[in-house]
């Protein structure tokens, strides 16, 4: 479907920036927001502003949720399943894999064309290069909206699963946060002797894109399974190592709470027996039972 009329609803910095991407690209738009002030620029912009969020959807062949959280999601899509009936409904707002699946359920039970997304930008990467949007549910949904979804990034279709964009969006946000956790750990062990935070990130920056190639290698082992014995850096080798960070952290007068979550798992696997494994089979301990 081309020259679509695109409703999206909710303009913090994130709904605001799609907005505009989607006037940029040529799309006729529809606003509207809680507090409706805020509508006001995207008005003088070239949106339309509409009063409430029934007026903003029947006006609208897609419909872009760009809300809070899932609380907020259903207590304004809630009412408004007659009006949503016909319309590409597109929920870009950050939930769990299994709130999305219960929006998509509830959508189902209502017949509406929907689809469950995850934006992997933040607002200003919105429409470059680097954004990059997942969705997963309804392919017909997709399908339809795709020209729209496009404008604002990378649209991969995750499959039919409502959950798997949120999935993999939690997923890699995980591994982001623990990323920049390890950054804090370490800026704040080098402020100690006065090197500035900002020198610190140069300097983890360039070591950590040096090994960021190591994830396939990972990969690759975590799939092949059998860690015992290691194929590489077995536990006992890296509980050592680790217990060498703490102990210069904490000589530092800096806490370890960073750190001291995965001392706990080597820490168990070694106690079962299993120091001679590789490391990485840390990963067989999260599930939880």
């Amino acid at each position: 479907m081309t020259n679509q009329t695109v409703a999206v609803l909710g303009l913090g910095a994130m709904g605001s920036a799609v907005a505009a991407r989607l006037r940029d690209t040529g799309h006729a738009t529809v606003v509207w927001n809680r507090t409706a002030a805020r509508t006001a620029p995207h008005a003088q912009a070239g949106s339309t502003a509409a009063a409430t969020a029934a007026e903003a959807v029947t006006a609208a062949d897609t419909v872009l949720v760009v809300l809070f959280d899932h609380a907020s999601v259903r207590e304004h899509l809630d009412p408004l399943a007659s009006e949503l009936k016909g319309r590409t409904v597109v929920n870009l707002t950050t939930t769990t894999p299994e709130q999305a699946r219960s929006t998509a359920a509830w959508a189902a039970e209502h017949g509406l064309t929907y689809l469950d997304g995850a934006i992997m930008a933040t607002p200003d990467m919105i429409g470059t290069p680097v954004s990059r949007l997942l969705y997963s549910g309804n392919r017909d949904a997709y399908d339809r909206a795709r020209a729209v979804l496009e404008t604002l990034g990378a649209a991969d279709y995750e499959g039919e699963d409502a959950g798997l964009a949120s999935l993999k969006d939690m997923a890699l946000l995980t591994a982001m946060y623990q990323l920049f956790s390890g950054f804090l750990q370490a800026a704040a062990m080098m402020r100690t002797v006065g090197v500035p935070a900002a020198d610190t990130a140069g300097e983890v920056r360039g070591w950590l894109g040096a090994l960021l190639p190591h994830l396939d290698h990972f990969g690759a082992e975590i799939d092949r399974g059998g860690f015992d014995p290691a194929r590489g850096q077995d536990v006992e080798f890296t509980r050592a190592a680790i217990g060498s960070l703490i102990a210069a952290a904490r000589g530092q007068g800096i806490s370890a709470g960073l750190l001291e979550p995965l001392m706990r798992h080597l820490d168990e696997l070694a106690a079962t027996g299993r120091g001679g494994a590789d490391w990485i089979s840390v990963i067989d301990q999260l599930p939880i039972e």
